[in-house]
């Protein structure tokens, strides 16, 4: 096949597409539309679950899906859908070039077999806590990742999102010269095109000078009782700021309670999850992310690229693009009192400091991880070094 005009696999073991979007499912759909946008060609193969899309054939933004069944029993399933994996790969070897599959686990570990069987060009993406937490990077990995190990070892290149996955793989005994950091990729023009509306500002927080913003799920890995925590620290004697929380989740009737419980209830506004983040983040000063762990949080980039500076946990990714006293501020994830410290910082720091800050994180995640210059560094890991 010419390589010049790449056509790329994407492998996904997760539903696609996904309402709202996880991290991995909503950058398979924001990957791919982008690169068939330069000419790049995209297909993506996911599992069919009970929870999505019941087509074995699909397209979603012009993206062909192809889901693969499977029974739905223990071990037997499993083996089903990744023996049907492997068969699907085999059968279409001539209809792509590359396989680019995203969280590194057992159908990553199929793509990496049937890619040195038919000589095909495999890039494997280490997304987060997926490999990190009980998966292949795990300190301790069990005899079923052990076997997952050895199997990725075969990829040609390791797309690891944040520098300490990079550094996690090395460890893990990958060969350092497949590791290439490569973030997740954000749509920067969308963020920036949005102007403050004062009118919904004022609506929303009335005439409090210091908004912060928090998007995304009301779930306890996100350290959201934290958040209310550390802010009633720093503002509940204050009449001058207001929390935005944009998103929905288990935790938000426990997190409507807790704001009232801390007498910062009238500051803190719940507005339920969008589809037009932007909106928000342009009504806000700064972004706050108190995540007990991440992989490479979309959230932070989205932030960045609306130019907020940061009050950011020190996590993975995170600590990658939040640098202290130039896009943001750093604090130990779960440590409340370092929390409030990096919190007054943000409060403190007045307007032309907090716009400094911001541009400063839009410039940064602009040259890192804008769509183009990450499907330009994803080309390039495909054998295409220059796409339109």
């Amino acid at each position: 096949m010419d390589k010049s005009v790449a056509s790329v696999l994407m492998v996904l073991e997760s539903v696609f597409p996904t309402k709202g979007g996880g991290g991995a499912e909503s950058q398979v759909r924001t990957l791919g539309r982008h690169m068939r946008a330069r000419h790049l060609e995209v297909s993506v193969v996911v599992p069919m679950v009970s929870y999505g899309p019941q087509l074995a054939c699909d397209s979603v933004d012009g993206i062909t899906v192809r889901r693969i069944t499977y029974p739905k029993l223990p071990l037997l399933g499993a083996a089903s859908m990744l023996f049907k994996l492997g068969w699907l790969l085999y059968a279409r070897r001539r209809e792509y070039s590359v396989i680019h599959a995203h969280i590194a686990g057992n159908m990553a570990a199929v793509s990496c077999l049937m890619g040195r069987l038919l000589g095909k060009t495999v890039v494997v993406k280490l997304t987060g806590m997926t490999e990190m937490l009980g998966g292949i990077l795990d300190p301790r990995p069990s005899w079923l990742n052990r076997l997952k190990r050895l199997a990725l070892r075969g990829a040609d290149h390791y797309q690891a999102t944040s520098s300490r996955i990079g550094r996690m793989l090395v460890e893990s005994g990958f060969d350092a010269g497949k590791v290439r950091l490569i973030p997740n990729a954000v749509d920067t023009d969308r963020f920036a095109s949005v102007e403050r509306d004062a009118a919904v500002r004022r609506e929303l927080c009335g005439e409090r000078p210091l908004i912060g913003v928090y998007v995304g799920r009301l779930v306890p890995e996100k350290g959201l009782e934290l958040l209310l925590d550390g802010w009633a620290r720093v503002f509940r004697e204050r009449s001058d700021a207001a929390l935005i929380l944009v998103g929905d989740g288990v935790l938000r009737d426990a997190l409507v309670q807790r704001a009232q419980g801390l007498g910062i209830a009238d500051q803190v506004h719940f507005t339920g999850p969008s589809d037009a983040v932007e909106g928000y983040l342009a009504l806000a000063d700064f972004g706050v992310l108190t995540s007990l762990s991440e992989g490479l949080s979309n959230t932070l980039l989205e932030y960045m690229a609306a130019g907020l500076p940061v009050v950011g946990s020190r996590v993975s990714g995170t600590e990658d693009f939040v640098r202290p006293g130039e896009t943001g501020w750093l604090f130990e994830p779960g440590d409340v009192g370092d929390f409030e410290h990096s919190l007054r910082a943000a409060a403190e720091a007045g307007p032309p400091v907090l716009d400094r800050m911001g541009t400063n994180a839009r410039g940064l995640v602009v040259s890192r991880a804008s769509i183009g210059s990450v499907v330009q560094q994803l080309a390039a890991l495909y054998g295409v070094p220059q796409i339109a």
